[in-house]
């Protein structure tokens, strides 16, 4: 018996110029729903709402395995309160992709914007291009940023990366922007090409990971080169991951360890680390 084909959302040519939230279109809010159903699914779109058939053509069968074709940046909230599947972005995604996730694999091949992985809780996003500001950061009026979950970036990010970040993992194969960390609670975040201004500002725990810092934030201290056999476990666990971080250190290496921020808690840590 063959696999059932990926359902495959293609947009169509002419498309309206408002933005559009496309977060109706998940695997675990599709499950079960015959096409033509899905085809008359309501999407807001500025003022009004506009049916699937409106925006996409669709063609396959697989709710678990979806696929959207032709994406443009106006699309946002892809995948957000994706629980289960896979979802995969052939194109740039709008804003808030991710948002809320709990599960599944969300894959962009392009940029994506402002908010991707807001308050995401589980699961895993890998995007090929770059990501806007405040990735995997608490949205306006929340206080808790992304609580689990990875996020893998194969080009740059924006500023405030991870604020107000609890858990999980950011990975970044470019350069991070300003604040980067900033009023984070817990988790990691590393860059392997740098980060712009005032990492670590506000931050209570967790850890920032660079390969050098423009200069050491004025609340932090330390800086003792020091080696942490668990940064040789974790480089070793990210190989796998290919890319930029194949070429992660697997021997014990010797690090800078600067604790920050000390007008919160200051039991963070920014390492500055050969990568």
């Amino acid at each position: 018996m063959s696999a059932l084909a990926p359902l495959i959302f293609t947009a169509q040519d002419v498309l309206p110029a408002q933005r559009m939230d496309i977060s109706a279109l998940t695997p675990q809010r599709l499950a079960g729903l015959p096409l033509k159903e899905i085809m008359t699914l309501s999407l807001p779109c500025g003022k009004r709402r506009l049916s699937v058939a409106d925006v996409f053509t669709v063609q396959g069968e697989d709710t678990a395995n979806i696929i959207i074709k032709g994406a443009v940046s106006r699309f946002d909230r892809m995948g957000a309160t994706m629980s289960e599947g896979s979802l995969m972005v052939e194109g740039d995604a709008g804003a808030y992709l991710g948002q809320g996730m709990t599960g599944g694999l969300i894959t962009v091949k392009g940029a994506v914007g402002i908010f991707a992985a807001a308050q995401m809780r589980g699961g895993a996003i890998d995007i090929s291009g770059d990501a806007g500001d405040f990735l995997g950061a608490a949205v306006p009026g929340e206080m808790q940023g992304m609580a689990g979950g990875q996020v893998r970036v194969r080009g740059n990010v924006g500023h405030r990366a991870g604020d107000r970040m609890r858990r999980g993992a950011i990975l970044i194969e470019g350069r991070v922007g300003d604040y980067a960390g900033s009023r984070m609670l817990a988790g990691t975040l590393m860059a392997l090409k740098g980060c712009g201004t005032h990492p670590g500002y506000g931050m209570r725990r967790g850890t920032l990971i660079f390969p050098n810092l423009n200069a050491i934030p004025a609340t932090f201290n330390g800086g003792d080169r020091q080696t942490f056999g668990v940064l040789t476990l974790l480089f070793r666990s990210l190989q796998k991951l290919g890319g930029g971080f194949a070429q992660l250190p697997t021997e014990p290496i010797v690090v800078q360890r600067y604790l920050g921020d000390r007008s919160g808690d200051g039991r963070g840590e920014i390492i500055v680390a050969p990568l």
